[in-house]
């Protein structure tokens, strides 16, 4: 009998050990579910961040040189118009065209030979004028704003021309801002539709990149400007050597927009690898994951099989010695 109360004893104990070994693989393998998580949660979010700054970085690059590329365009045209002036036509009839306000053909072909659109590829909006007054516009863009551009070769002031912009009074900004040299990057947009009464600038179009893609690039512009002279006019009047600011200077001012979307879509192959190569990233982490997780899954299982196993047979040993002691009184 003591022999019987011993074994029992041990198998209660042995069995409360096996309950604590399962309740103990349980919790083991819900912290590890927990730590799998957040570690693979964690890669996740390093390989999206290391993918959306290699995107910013090229998005900066292109942007930074459709600027660069654009600018030297609007700089070699007011060169080539200013040559063209001199080649075409006399000081005096120079001077009637764009001081007097009394537009000439001759002086119109020359401006349509020098901003010729016809084989560009990228939309762009062309504006030229003096420091009161716009005498020339042209565009290609296929907008209600714009469409008048290339009808109107007269003088009107600035004022005037701003006010038939969607949006008139950041438009306004955006351009005083260049002619006054207080920015680098001057984004529009052709719907007029701008972020707190601002033009955009390149971080702008990086954000709405990585939000939408190329879906409103067509509506972005980079606006650059030329001017007809930096240091004075062709008549021979000097700005001012320090303030630059004589108010006898006839200067022209040449405004060129052109759209951002070309330029990216150019670059469209390498930035759509990045979202590849993130995207096969993230499925290898999670079959590396799924893997790990179902060979901890097998073991447990296993082990769980095997120790209710051992719990059955040692109950079914219990009984037995049971059923033997009440078969065989002393």
């Amino acid at each position: 009998m003591k022999l019987i109360f011993e074994k029992n004893i041990l198998r209660k104990y042995f069995l409360m050990i096996v309950v604590l070994i399962l309740l103990f693989a349980a919790g083991f393998r819900a912290f590890n579910l927990y730590k799998t998580y957040r570690s693979y949660e964690g890669e996740i979010k390093s390989i999206e961040q290391s993918t959306d700054a290699n995107i910013h970085n090229v998005l900066r690059i292109v942007i930074e040189e459709a600027h660069d590329i654009i600018e030297y365009k609007t700089k070699m045209d007011s060169i080539t118009l200013h040559r063209s002036m001199i080649e075409s036509m006399d000081m005096k009839t120079i001077y009637d065209n764009i001081v007097n306000m009394n537009l000439d053909a001759k002086f119109i072909k020359i401006l349509d030979q020098v901003f010729d659109l016809s084989e560009t590829e990228d939309n762009v909006i062309i504006t030229v004028g003096t420091k009161d007054y716009v005498f020339y516009c042209k565009s290609n863009v296929d907008s209600d704003t714009y469409d008048h551009l290339d009808k109107d070769n007269k003088f009107i002031t600035w004022e005037e021309y701003y006010a038939s912009m969607d949006n008139p009074e950041v438009v306004q900004i955006a351009y005083e801002d260049l002619v006054m040299n207080r920015s680098e990057y001057v984004i529009l947009r052709v719907d007029g539709v701008y972020p707190e009464g601002r033009y955009y600038t390149l971080e702008d179009i990086v954000d709405e990149y990585h939000t939408n893609g190329l879906k409103n690039m067509d509506k972005y512009y980079i606006l650059t400007i030329g001017v007809i002279t930096d240091t004075g006019d062709i008549f021979g009047e000097s700005d001012d050597i320090y303030m630059q600011h004589n108010p006898n200077v006839n200067k022209i001012y040449i405004y060129k927009a052109v759209c951002l979307e070309n330029f990216i879509k150019e670059y469209q192959p390498l930035l759509d690898s990045f979202d590849q190569s993130m995207s096969t990233k993230i499925i290898q982490v999670r079959n590396n994951t799924e893997f790990s997780n179902a060979l901890i899954n097998i073991f447990l299982v296993t082990s769980s099989i095997i120790i209710v196993m051992i719990v059955i047979k040692s109950l079914d040993d219990e009984n037995i010695e049971i059923q033997d002691k009440v078969e065989k009184p002393k």
